[in-house]
C-alpha cells in the first residue's frame, strides 16, 4: 500500500466534514488539494495543481451542460410545460389514478426536454401538484407522485447526470443518452402500474375525469404538436449520429427560443433572470468538477483505485455481487449526498474496478443515474421531496411517509436494470453499433 493512502483517506473523509459543515463541494475538493499540497510534499507542485483543475472543466463535451441547463429553463417558462400536461391529460386523464397517470406521463415527455430532475419538479411539478389539488387529490400524494416521476428526467435523456458521468467515466454520453431511453419508459411504466394498483385499492382517494372525446385529444395534440418534436430532435439527432450531444444541447436552446416566441412567453425581463440563473448553476457544477480533478489526479497518484480493486477481488470475484454491493453504498450515500457530489467522489474510483470485472461503463453509468435519482428521494436530503412538498405546502414528515410505496417500483426497476443488462445496453447497440 502507498504510504500516500492514509494521507488521501484523511483528505476524503475531510471532503465530507467540510460538505456536512455547508461549504460548497468546489471549495472543499480546493481545500483538499491544497491538504494533500503540504502533508506531501514533492508529489505534487501547485502548478501541477491548479493545471489538473483545469483540465477538469477543458472538456468539449461539458458545453452541453450549460445548454440543457438553459434549455430546460425556456422550456419552463414559454409555457410548454401546461401545454405537454394537458396533452397527458387528454390521453390518461380517465384511466384509474387519473392525475397520477397524468403526472407520469407529462414527466415522461419532458425527460426528453430538460435534463435534470429538479427541473421537472419545479417547473412542471408546480403545474401538476395544483393541478391535482384542484381535482381534490391528496396534496401530500401528489407531491409524492410528482417527486417520484420527476427521477426520470435524468434516466430518459438528455440527461446532465449522464454527462457528468461519461466525462468522469471517459465513457461514450451519445450512448448512455441512448442507454436510458427504455429504463426510463420502464420506469415510466412501473409508476403508473403503482399508482392504478393504490386507485384500485382506494378508489375514494383518486378522483374521476369523463374520458377527453376525439375532438378534445386532437385539440391538445395540436397545442403540444412543437414541443413534442423537442425529444425527436434532441434524439433523433444523436442517435443517428447527426449531432453530438453538445449540439444536441444547441439546438434544444435553439428550438425553446423559437418556441418562446411562437408562444410569446418569453420577455426580455424573464430572459435576463433565466441566463443569470443558468450562469449560476453552471459555475456551481463546472467548479465542482475541477476540484474533482483535482482530486481524482491525487488519488491516481496514489494508487487509490488499484488498492480498493485488489481488496474488493479478496472480498468477490463475481459481478453480481459487485453490482449488489454498489447499489446498496451508491443508495447509503445518496440519503447525506447529492448526485454531483456522488459522482465525482466515485466515479474515478469505480471505473477501473469495473473494467476489471468486466462491466461496461455504459451500463453502469445508467445504473448509477437511477441509483442517486433514488437518493434524491431519500432523507434526510430528499432534495426533491422537498420542493415538491414545499410546492404542494405539505410538511416533510407527511411526504416522507407518503413516498414510501414509491419507493417499491424504483428498487424493482433498479435491480431489473442491474441484472439485465441489456435492458440498457440493446438500444444503443442497435442504432449506434455495438461498442
Amino acid at each position: 500500500m502507498s504510504p500516500g493512502i492514509p494521507v488521501v483517506v484523511f483528505l476524503a473523509f475531510l471532503v465530507l466534514v467540510l460538505i456536512a459543515l455547508r461549504m460548497p463541494m468546489g471549495f472543499a475538493l480546493g481545500v483538499a488539494g491544497l491538504g494533500y499540497f503540504f502533508l506531501m510534499p514533492g508529489d505534487i507542485g501547485l502548478v501541477a495543481l491548479l493545471d489538473q483543475m483545469v483540465r477538469g472543466i477543458h472538456t468539449y463535451s461539458f458545453l452541453a451542460v450549460p445548454f440543457f441547463i438553459f434549455a430546460g429553463r425556456l422550456m419552463n417558462s414559454s409555457g410548454i410545460s401546461q401545454r405537454i400536461f394537458d396533452f397527458a391529460l387528454s390521453l390518461v386523464g380517465r384511466f384509474k389514478g387519473g392525475l397520477g397517470h397524468v403526472n407520469i406521463l407529462a414527466s415522461v415527455i419532458f425527460a426528453g426536454m430538460s435534463g435534470a430532475a429538479l427541473a421537472d419538479a419545479a417547473g412542471l411539478g408546480v403545474i401538476e401538484i395544483e393541478s391535482m389539488k384542484r381535482e381534490g387529490y391528496d396534496p401530500s400524494f401528489a407531491a409524492c407522485i410528482t417527486a417520484a416521476s420527476a427521477t426520470i428526467g435524468p434516466i430518459i435523456p438528455p440527461s446532465i447526470t449522464m454527462v457528468i458521468y461519461g466525462v468522469l467515466a471517459q465513457a461514450s454520453i451519445g450512448r448512455l443518452f441512448i442507454g436510458g431511453i427504455l429504463p426510463g419508459l420502464l420506469l415510466g411504466g412501473s409508476l403508473m402500474a403503482t399508482v392504478y394498483i393504490m386507485a384500485v385499492r382506494k378508489p375514494k382517494s383518486f378522483p374521476t375525469r369523463p374520458a377527453a372525446g376525439i375532438r378534445d385529444v386532437w385539440k391538445s395534440f395540436k397545442a403540444a404538436f412543437l414541443p413534442l418534436w423537442a425529444p425527436v430532435i434532441i434524439l433523433g439527432g444523436i442517435a443517428f449520429g447527426v449531432t453530438t450531444p453538445t449540439e444536441a444541447g444547441v439546438l434544444a436552446v435553439i428550438y425553446a427560443l423559437i418556441l418562446g416566441v411562437v408562444y410569446r412567453q418569453l420577455g426580455w425581463a424573464n430572459m435576463k433572470e433565466m441566463l443569470v440563473a443558468t450562469a449560476k448553476q453552471v459555475g456551481s457544477v463546472l467548479f465542482i468538477l475541477a476540484g474533482a480533478r483535482l482530486f481524482s489526479y491525487i488519488m491516481t497518484l496514489q494508487r487509490v483505485p488499484t488498492v480498493l480493486t485488489e481488496a474488493v477481488v479478496v472480498l468477490t470475484e463475481s459481478p453480481v455481487v459487485l453490482l449488489m454491493i454498489l447499489n446498496v453504498v451508491l443508495l447509503f450515500l445518496g440519503m447525506f449526498l447529492n448526485s454531483s457530489t456522488i459522482l465525482v467522489l466515485t466515479v474515478p474510483i469505480l471505473s477501473p474496478m469495473l473494467a476489471s470485472y468486466g462491466i461496461d461503463p455504459i451500463h453502469f453509468g445508467v445504473v448509477m443515474t437511477l441509483n442517486v435519482m433514488i437518493g434524491m428521494l431519500t432523507p434526510p436530503l430528499g432534495v426533491v421531496l422537498y420542493v415538491c412538498g414545499d410546492i404542494a405546502g405539505v410538511r416533510f414528515e407527511r411526504v416522507l411517509k407518503d413516498i414510501v410505496p414509491f419507493y417499491i417500483p424504483l428498487i424493482v426497476v433498479l435491480l431489473l436494470i442491474t441484472y439485465v443488462p441489456g435492458i440498457v445496453l440493446w438500444l444503443p447497440n442497435l442504432l449506434m453499433g455495438a461498442s
